[in-house]
């Protein structure tokens, strides 16, 4: 669990997710207790205790049927490979409750007395709060009428305006501290209070009758409100567009000043995505002294070899060919830790002998190798095995090692036409290891 100093960034805008309760908007996440996401990815919760019982029991007398959020059917039986145990859920939620107040979250949570669960396969009993990093001292109670006494916490306003919908189910016991209550009943029960925990907010407001239609986005907006300011984060949105109708002093310079700087950073974000992409096409070449794979060695073999001259057809990686003057050679690639053996080598005899049977004639073939590619090529002893070494010459291909091609590369690029021209002679005329 996240300490103070490894705790995530607040966002600016809290996000919501909301667990057996209906509550409407675009920042706000609804589920089940047992579907949801992992806790600790939003910043507040919203619980409904007695949708979370409902559910519980649901699932342990076999009358609903629920997954986790990845689609796992939970069962009330040992967790399998196919399914999650209702009880191994159950505590993995208490732990990332923990772990969100650890990141400076908010729960809130609807007051509801305690309804105790038997029947969990693995779990002796346990109750609607068993989530929570502790028991609240919360006690049956029934009522409709209630007020706010301390106006200054977050969710004080969101109950005043509800105040028509209240429909508390349970009043706090002995053991809250006066200064945790912000909302109490008509006979001055509390029924709305903030609890004392580490880290994060852990607050308990009185049930409600929900309200429907446009009620439900009116509450649902207000308590959204509530828990931001909780948090200490702003709302979503833009400033809107009558505010230009409002000007500040100075405001408009200041708002220039930031467009110049935003220009001249956007300016610098092009050149340096210029340099970048112009330093990235040539320094690709050095794969060619140490990469593997497709993407690593086989794209830059075709490159190098179109840039110093020859035509290439790699429409088809397994039918790889390159071309000079209406002559064509197959070539293969393959890089190794190690010298390369002949698996190369049994490609592209495959393909020799398909295109004799084609064309009639063997065609030239090339093998392209990367051996001992995290050496120095100064220091690679033996690029190929003897075994690929006799094939190649019995065969009469060339073995041409990446880094004679990057040697070839690099006489293009300082425009030693000589040397260049030699080596693609070579490539075509070498039976066995090209030096």
């Amino acid at each position: 669990m996240p300490d103070a100093s490894t705790a995530r960034p607040r966002k600016v805008i809290g996000r919501i997710l909301s667990l057996g309760f209906p509550l409407p908007g675009p920042q706000v996440d609804n589920h089940t207790f047992l579907t949801a996401p992992s806790f600790f990815d939003y910043d507040a919760i919203v619980v409904e205790p007695h949708a979370l019982s409902l559910l519980i029991e649901g699932v342990v007398d076999g009358s609903v049927e629920a997954t986790t959020f990845g689609g796992v059917p939970i069962a009330n039986a040992p967790t399998t490979a196919g399914s999650a145990a209702l009880g191994d859920v159950l505590s993995r939620r208490r732990d990332e409750t923990r772990e969100l107040l650890a990141n400076g979250g908010v729960v809130v949570c609807f007051a509801r007395p305690a309804a105790t669960h038997a029947g969990i396969a693995g779990i002796a009993a346990l109750d609607d709060y068993d989530w929570l990093p502790a028991p609240p001292p919360l006690v049956a109670a029934d009522g409709s009428q209630a007020h706010v006494v301390d106006f200054q916490h977050p969710l004080a306003a969101f109950v005043h305006g509800q105040l028509a919908n209240i429909a508390y189910r349970a009043h706090f016991g002995a053991g809250v501290p006066p200064g945790c209550v912000f909302a109490r009943s008509q006979g001055g029960a509390a029924i709305g209070a903030e609890l004392p925990v580490e880290r994060g907010r852990l607050i308990f407001l009185p049930a409600l009758n929900v309200p429907a239609g446009d009620g439900r986005y009116a509450m649902s907006d207000a308590l959204q409100a509530g828990i931001r300011r909780a948090l200490g984060v702003m709302a979503e949105g833009h400033p809107p567009g009558w505010l230009s109708a409002h000007p500040l002093p100075g405001l408009d310079e200041r708002a220039a000043a930031l467009a110049a700087v935003q220009d001249a950073r956007d300016d610098a974000q092009r050149a340096l995505d210029a340099a970048q992409a112009s330093h990235d096409e040539l320094a690709r070449y050095q794969r060619l002294l140490w990469q593997e794979g497709a993407v690593g060695l086989d794209d830059v073999v075709i490159d190098a070899l179109k840039l110093i001259g020859f035509d290439v057809y790699a429409t088809d990686r397994r039918e790889l060919e390159f071309r000079i003057d209406n002559a064509g050679t197959l070539f293969e690639v393959e890089s190794s830790e190690h010298p390369v053996d002949l698996a190369p080598h049994h490609r592209l005899r495959q393909r020799i002998e398909q295109a004799i049977e084609r064309r009639g004639e063997a065609p030239r073939g090339v093998l392209f190798v990367n051996g001992q590619r995290l050496e120095p090529p100064s220091r690679r002893t033996q690029q190929v095995t003897d075994a690929l070494r006799v094939a190649a010459e019995t065969m009469r291909y060339c073995i041409a090692p990446t880094s004679t091609l990057y040697e070839a590369v690099a006489a293009q690029l300082r425009g030693d036409n000589a040397a260049v021209s030699a080596y693609r002679q070579a490539l075509v005329a070498t039976d066995g290891v090209l030096t």
